[in-house]
């Protein structure tokens, strides 16, 4: 009877906490099984939910639903290890990908560009490929702040992701130079193989090729046709400016000192219109 009221107090609580988010209490039940799921340590389990079928650990960040689960989950883990794994599929959002693509032509040939910045040209400098690169990795940059911008429901998809970035922030060794976090953090973003496209418009469904789509656009633009680098170099430094932009959006959400980097008056990933 105990435990009875204990589960009928937390539906209560979640259902009251579901219509704060504006979310069906359809999703009621999703929402039960990713705080299950997680509880149990089964934080790749796939559960279905608002977003698609999706991760329960995705699931929780996505609905708010920490606060309901009982004991720690390990943002650490990239989902890209889970076996639970599968890979993109969904609606390829042609219209949605249009305006990313828009947005980010007016933004990297403009003084409004988010990549030129003192700091982030500290942070390239610790990503392993070649220079010429550069400005595919500033592109990356650039169309992750275009892509942010555009929200597709109201429930924030790259909740879960911001988390595991948070992780990798926090695992920045101590001793190290301040001014290396940025670009160790992106650097160590994309060794762990954080799956990015899980943030991008479509979340875990179809996230992934929105974000593949993102990198054949960019590259076409700004990637000189007469550097004969391979495929895995180039999608190195997109996904490293993209790592970027994630990991300097975490450090925007802290003090200075403990982000490890100076006070700047400049305008926050977030804040870039």
């Amino acid at each position: 009877m105990g435990l009875f009221r204990r589960r009928t107090g937390l539906e209560d609580a979640l259902r009251a906490h579901l219509e704060r988010l504006g979310v069906s209490s359809f999703w009621l039940g999703s929402a039960l099984d990713a705080i299950h799921c997680c509880e149990q340590g089964d934080i790749f389990q796939p559960v279905f939910s608002v977003a698609g079928p999706a991760p329960a650990r995705h699931v929780v960040a996505l609905m708010k639903l920490e606060p309901f689960v009982r004991g720690e989950i390990d943002w650490s883990i990239s989902p890209s290890e889970s076996p639970f794994w599968v890979g993109s599929l969904g609606d390829p959002q042609d219209d949605v990908f249009d305006a990313a693509a828009s947005r980010f032509l007016g933004l990297y040939w403009s003084d409004r560009n988010p990549s030129v910045r003192t700091d982030l040209g500290i942070a390239l400098r610790e990503m392993d490929a070649p220079r010429s690169l550069s400005p595919l990795a500033s592109a990356g940059y650039v169309w992750r702040a275009a892509e942010s911008a555009i929200r597709t429901t109201n429930l924030d998809m790259r909740a879960a992701l911001e988390k595991e970035a948070a992780a990798v922030v926090a695992s920045f060794p101590k001793g190290e130079s301040p001014e290396r976090i940025l670009g160790w953090a992106a650097a160590e973003c994309v060794n762990r193989d954080l799956l990015f496209g899980s943030a991008s418009p479509g979340g875990w469904a179809s996230g992934g090729e929105f974000l593949r789509r993102g990198f054949r656009f960019v590259e076409e633009r700004v990637f000189a046709e007469d550097l004969a680098l391979p495929l895995e170099d180039r999608w190195y430094a997109f996904t490293f400016g993209v790592a970027l932009y994630d990991v300097d959006a975490v450090l925007a959400t802290l003090p200075p000192r403990e982000a490890g980097r100076p006070v700047r008056k400049s305008r926050s990933p977030q804040a870039v219109s």
